[in-house]
């Protein structure tokens, strides 16, 4: 089971000009401003009473690529639902309202729908009156039947600066992965205080999840401006909490100019509602979740120790005196409390206003025992370093795969991912092992309804009921799959039952209300929509059934006001503003439904109401949306379903089908179930062609049912769109060149046909094909990049190296976060004449190739790194000028290679091999054997360290087999080609 998502493809080295739609929110304080059509984002917050942001305010917009899909850019804050990474639609439009509040609050709410898992969310951007704080207000809601994948990070960006200091309350500190080891925070190993910006100039771009502490606020302070921000929640909203920094080298540093013009570096305090960006759980069906968090300016205290919504505190001790620090975030009317050792020493009445700083020093013969301040009512810190301090285990682990609670376990760490096909496999495994595990059942059962194979989905959820009748999630999961089979009954007694777990309740009595509308039992469905919200106020399925009932039972006042009530909540709500023209059909009201539709891919938004309402059994407001949405294949093709089964409604159908069957498939990508059987009777059709057969095997594909989906494409294999083509080649590998070859034939002006058809040549190792298609490719798309490095691989893979470095000379190469071809092919390249130059005696042409192939030209995407791992070039100078008999030269080379291995050991680099040939050259045995052993203690499963350790022990026949297997790899592969030119 894929989640598919269309990428951009292209981004220019220069600028133009381009008009954006901005929002600006202003009060007394702060000035916010927001951009709908990038993500809804944030684009920058300053301080009024200062002129400093406060959240970084950029001066272009540069789209790179960086996100999931591909371009972003850098600034503001911007907010991450669903899927680690940057989210989907972060740089795209999406839909946005503004309003004034009753109290004097002004806001902007942004938010759209997420296709992958079909939630929606909302994010409420609201500036409060009369204070110096940005709220951040969440409502994510999932309105389907099934379990969705939780993540949620809201990344705010600030100025980078050598002055910027950190204030994260923490215990450790951990890197992303699973296996990562924690550290200590904010004081590391080797004593650097990492809090300050400058102190983490060392080593690669740095993900500091810090946690160990129960706080609820974070912030920096730029000690050369005075001023600093802040971000608050509930710990039990906002847990997590992350610096990123990119790495202070030109590694990180070239993204300065490709993301900003003069606006300078950035860093990341990020917070999120788990501790790392590897955690993720459930968001339960037809639920939803909301909380709050804020951002704020503060400054001229010097530093912080605590926040609230309502100030900001910092204390500090020198000679004998407690310098306390206010920056008050609202208006303060409060006693300053101050103790020591639990003793009052001093308290005085505050009266300020907002940013109006308050200090105050005060002289202390005993400074023994731990300080107390307290803003009665408003805010209060302990400099007890104890007194926050998490003793519960908090511990990262993939999950142990060896029990049948391991691979439960496993399955459930990955569907929470969304990669259900690897949590299927071992659910799946678990159930062998443990075939009365009902939760592995169950979850099996869910998967399989995801899937689409409703029967197979019944089957297992009925295996969990005959274990124990009565269990919550199986009664659930079987009632969703019995309604989708049309089996009601067993649908309602299983979904009644599952009722009665306050997990389900609010679902199962939401299922039972949409059954009863199906079946035109208002009033009981009424009953089971008004349970559903008792049970759930932020169940808004609930809700919107509740009015959909009212307006059809007669009821329109009171429809009016849950709507009004909906809309409250979630401002966004396309489906309400539909219900409120259903009230009242005028073409204003259909107006203010459809304008309030601005994400990119509408289409997706009405299709995904009209299905909500079609599932109801409520066909002709499902019409009345889709001739409402914009012309797309899938939309017309409902159409026509919808409209065949209409009395007198043939000829409307007729005109649908035509529609969807003559409309371009470009970037078309059907994915809901609800579309199968549209599909179905579509490929049925008199006149069908091969796009209802194409169509239904995507959807096929992206369910993971690999099978269906080949027959349905075999049925294509005569049209003439070329994405087809390339997609049939990159799935069926045995076929590729085929389809590759006949993409071009049908567009030879497609450079993707091209690239693939490189590509595949190249995989196969038919060297001289991919270079002869490849020179054709780079001869007709002299600017594509992609093509450039088809041609420049190919010249690699026949040999011809030098032509090769000549492409790379002239090659510029916009990077990508991560991006390491270009300048991978370009050492690998130099390594390459070196090693042909020391086999033929030329050690004055190794050297040169040698030290260029330590280079890091810039235009090639990579800026160079902390301590890059020269060992192996090093090391083949220490070859090349001891057999040129130069021991001096030979010497140096040694011990740069024997320096770096000592001082790094195996922490970093990877070119280990010749740390320890460089060890044993050098005499250095000892430490050589004991290099040795720590690589073969961290070496379980790391294929790499174990062919070092096979070269270097003399065991050739291990060295051969993994150097095999290893030598396609060009992250790695050209060590096995330098070690089978030197190593004897």
């Amino acid at each position: 089971m894929a989640t598919a998502t269309f990428a951009f493809n292209g981004y220019s080295h220069d600028g133009i000009p381009q008009e954006w739609t901005v929002v600006t929110l202003e009060n007394e304080f702060i000035e916010v401003q927001v951009l709908p059509g990038v993500g809804g984002k944030v684009f920058g917050a300053i301080d009024k009473t200062t002129g400093e942001e406060f959240i970084y305010l950029n001066d272009v917009i540069k789209f790179r690529q960086i996100a999931m899909r591909g371009p972003w850019t850098s600034g503001g804050s911007e907010f991450n639902f669903g899927l680690v990474g940057h989210a989907p639609t972060t740089a795209t439009p999406v839909d946005y309202l503004m309003r004034e509040n009753a109290d004097g609050s002004v806001s902007c709410f942004v938010g759209t729908l997420d296709l992958t898992s079909r939630t929606r969310w909302t994010m409420e951007i609201r500036l409060p009156a009369g204070q110096a704080v940005m709220e951040l207000r969440s409502l994510w809601n999932n309105p389907t039947p099934l379990n969705q994948s939780y993540y949620v990070w809201t990344n705010n960006a600030v100025r980078a600066s050598d002055e910027l200091q950190y204030f994260y309350p923490g215990t450790v500190r951990r890197p992303h992965g699973y296996t990562a080891t924690p550290a200590p925070w904010p004081v590391d190993e080797t004593g650097r205080d990492l809090a300050w910006y400058r102190n983490n100039a060392f080593g690669g771009s740095k993900s500091h999840f810090v946690l160990g502490m129960y706080s609820d606020f974070y912030g920096g302070y730029w000690h050369d401006t005075d001023f600093g921000f802040g971000h608050w929640a509930l710990y039990d909203d906002m847990p997590g909490k992350k610096m990123w920094i990119w790495a202070i080298s030109r590694q990180g540093a070239i993204w300065e100019d490709l993301l900003t013009d003069t606006h300078g570096q950035y860093s990341e305090p990020q917070a999120g509602r788990y501790f790392s960006q590897d955690d993720h759980e459930f968001l339960a069906p037809l639920s939803a979740d909301a909380w709050t968090e804020m951002l704020f300016p503060f400054h001229g205290i010097g530093g912080m120790v605590k926040a609230s919504p309502h100030a900001v505190l910092n204390v500090e001790r020198a000679d004998g005196r407690i310098l306390l620090g206010v920056c008050p975030l609202q208006p303060l009317d409060d006693d300053l409390i101050v103790s020591v050792a639990g003793e009052e020493i001093h308290r005085e009445h505050l009266e300020i206003g907002t940013m109006e700083v308050f200090s105050r020093g005060l002289e202390i013969d005993d400074l023994n025992g731990h300080i107390q301040v307290e803003i009665e009512g408003k805010l209060s810190w302990n400099s007890d370093p104890d007194a926050d301090r998490l003793t519960r285990p908090i511990v990262f682990h993939p999950p142990d795969e060896s029990t049948a609670e391991g691979l439960y376990l496993a399955g459930e760490f990955e569907e929470k991912r969304r990669r259900y096909d690897r949590a299927l496999r071992r659910y799946q495994a678990c159930v062998e092992r443990e075939p009365q595990h009902i939760r592995a059942l169950t979850r099996i059962a869910e998967l399989l309804l995801r899937r689409a194979e409703y029967q197979e989905a019944l089957e297992y959820a009925g295996r969990a009921l005959s274990l124990v009748m009565y269990d919550p999630a199986a009664n659930y999961i079987y009632g969703v799959v019995a309604r989708q089979l049309g089996q009601l009954v067993d649908a309602k007694e299983t979904l009644g039952w599952a009722a009665r777990s306050l997990k389900y309740r609010s679902n199962a009595y939401s299922q039972l209300a949409e059954i009863c509308i199906l079946e035109s039992d208002l009033p009981l469905a009424l009953e089971y929509a008004d349970r559903a919200v008792a049970a759930n106020s932020l169940n808004i399925r609930a809700m919107e059934l509740q009015a959909i009932i009212h307006l059809r039972l007669s009821h329109p006042d009171r429809a009016g006001t849950i709507l009004d009530d909906l809309l409250e909540i979630d401002p966004l709500n396309h489906l309400a503003r539909f219900e409120q023209y259903a009230l009242d059909q005028t073409s204003e009201n259909m107006d203010r439904f459809t304008s309030m539709i601005r994400s990119e891919l509408p289409h997706e938004h009405f299709l995904e109401m009209a299905i909500s309402y079609q599932r109801l059994g409520l066909d002709a407001e499902a019409i009345v949306i889709l001739k409402n949405a914009p012309d797309h294949p899938i939309i017309h093709y409902w159409l026509a379903w919808l409209f065949s089964n209409v009395e007198l409604g043939a000829a409307t159908s007729d005109m649908q089908f035509e529609l969807a069957e003559d409309a371009d498939p470009e970037l078309v990508f059907p994915f809901r179930v609800e579309t199968i059987p549209v599909l179905e009777w579509a490929a049925g059709h008199r006149s069908a062609g091969w796009k209802p057969h194409y169509y239904l095997g995507l959807i096929y594909q992206g369910l993971g049912r690999e099978e269906e989906a080949a027959k349905l494409f075999g049925q294509c294999l005569d049209s003439e769109f070329v994405p087809f083509h390339l997609m049939i080649g990159l799935l069926d590998q045995s076929d590729a060149l085929s389809q590759f070859n006949r993409a071009i034939e049908i567009d030879e002006d497609n450079w993707r046909g091209w690239h693939y058809l490189v590509s595949e040549y190249r995989r196969r190792g038919m060297a001289a094909e991919a270079l002869e298609r490849a020179r054709e490719a780079s001869a007709r798309f002299p600017d594509r990049l992609e093509i450039t490095m088809d041609h420049a691989g190919a010249l690699f893979d026949s040999g011809r190296y030098a032509d090769c470095l000549t492409i790379l000379d002239d090659l510029v190469v916009l990077p990508y976060e991560g991006g390491w071809e270009a300048h991978n092919l370009f050492m690998r390249t130099q390594v390459i004449l070196a090693l042909k130059a020391i086999e033929g005696g030329d050690r004055r042409s190794a050297v040169y190739y040698l030290e260029g192939s330590k280079t890091y030209p810039e235009r090639l995407g990579t800026g160079e790194p902390y301590d890059p791992d020269f060992r192996m070039q090093d090391y083949l100078e220490y070859v090349a000028w001891n057999r040129a008999g130069n021991r001096r030269r030979a010497g140096e080379a040694l011990q740069r290679a024997v320096e770096y291995t000592v001082e790094h050991g195996i922490s970093s680099g990877s070119h280990h091999l010749y740390g320890l040939l460089a060890l044993r050259e050098s005499g250095q045995d000892e430490d050589a054997d004991g290099l040795l052993e720590e690589l073969r203690t961290r070496s379980r499963g790391n294929a790499d360290v174990r062919w070092a350790i096979a070269v270097f022990t003399g065991n050739s026949a291990e060295a051969e087999r993994l150097g095999n297997e290893r030598r396609g790899d060009p992250r790695f592969g050209i060590q096995v080609e330098a070690a089978r030119v030197i190593v004897p």
